[in-house]
């Protein structure tokens, strides 16, 4: 990359994380030490408006293997309800088997949400990352670990989701990475404000899309959505969405089992029999459904408020 292809990439990451426009993730490659001036200069920035350090959106990660920087900012309910869903199933499930199981163990497995974390090993040693949602593992005895790292996809690619995901499986060493895509077609475009004025007004239409008002979609078809579970060495897909309409049967599990969220020595010592850990897939795409509808309005809200 030339000079001066870096100079306007490392513009346009600082615009956009001062703009905050939903629904936007960019990534741009920059060294490990242009990273660290763009991480400055937006500390700067926050700082001298305001912003709290503890704002979730927008953000900037680093993957230091493959030198690429990325900024994502404020995402729709579509992603903000695929992440908060499935973590509260698995949640459920986990204080349900282990109240039966052990339940002295309640609470030592636990939810920590969208968090950013240093990656420490290996060629990701520089690294950093902010997940749609991780559970840890923490006891006196054990200290504190990442055992489980979700991430959701509605804006990025699906290669994008991936470099994630290895990060979280190579560079700490998580047992399980779960992928969560949407792939909407076409993808959504903010109409001209000229072109909204002459159109006549249309009713929206919802479940899977596309969701249309005054002759523009603002949601379009879910062609596709499904959970990806990743292990070292292993992967299996759960679809829920197949051509624009839900998957038959919906999935009751992901393969997910109490195990996978104990660090190894603290699993040898904790006497609990292993077991699935289950999740429903029909109530989660109920509220995909809700959040559709959703993200279509609020997109349009976002235009007219323009």
């Amino acid at each position: 990359m030339q000079d001066e292809d870096a100079l306007y990439d490392y513009d346009i990451a600082l615009n956009l994380l001062k703009k905050n426009p939903p629904e936007n993730r960019l990534d741009i490659s920059l060294s490990f030490s242009q990273y660290l001036k763009l991480e400055e200069d937006w500390s700067n920035i926050k700082s001298a408006t305001g912003i709290s350090e503890d704002q979730r959106y927008p953000y900037l990660s680093y993957n230091s293997l493959i030198h690429i920087a990325t900024v994502v900012t404020v995402p729709r309910d579509l992603h903000e309800v695929a992440a908060s869903e499935l973590r509260r199933e698995i949640m459920n499930s986990i204080e349900a088997y282990l109240s039966i199981h052990k339940p002295d163990a309640v609470g030592t497995i636990v939810d920590s949400g969208s968090v950013k974390e240093k990656i420490p090993y290996g060629a990701y040693a520089q690294s950093s990352k902010q997940s749609d949602g991780v559970f840890k593992y923490h006891s006196i005895d054990f200290g504190l670990s990442i055992m489980v790292a979700i991430e959701v996809g509605s804006s990025e690619t699906y290669a994008a989701l991936c470099h994630d995901k290895d990060m979280w499986l190579d560079g700490h060493h998580v047992k399980v990475c779960i992928l969560v895509c949407f792939n909407e077609s076409p993808r959504f475009e903010t109409p001209l404000i000229e072109k909204m004025i002459l159109v006549a007004n249309k009713s929206m239409r919802s479940r899977y899309g596309p969701i249309s008002y005054r002759n523009h979609n603002w949601l379009g078809t879910l062609k596709e959505g499904f959970i990806e579970v990743w292990r070292v060495n292993s992967s299996v897909r759960y679809p829920l969405i197949e051509s624009g309409k839900k998957y038959d049967t919906l999935p009751t599990n992901i393969g997910l089992r109490i195990r996978d969220f104990y660090p190894n020595e603290a699993w040898n010592a904790a006497d609990i029999p292993d077991g699935e850990i289950p999740i429903n897939g029909t109530m989660f795409m109920k509220h995909i459904r809700t959040a559709i509808i959703a993200t279509a309005v609020g997109r349009f809200s976002d235009f007219i408020s323009q």
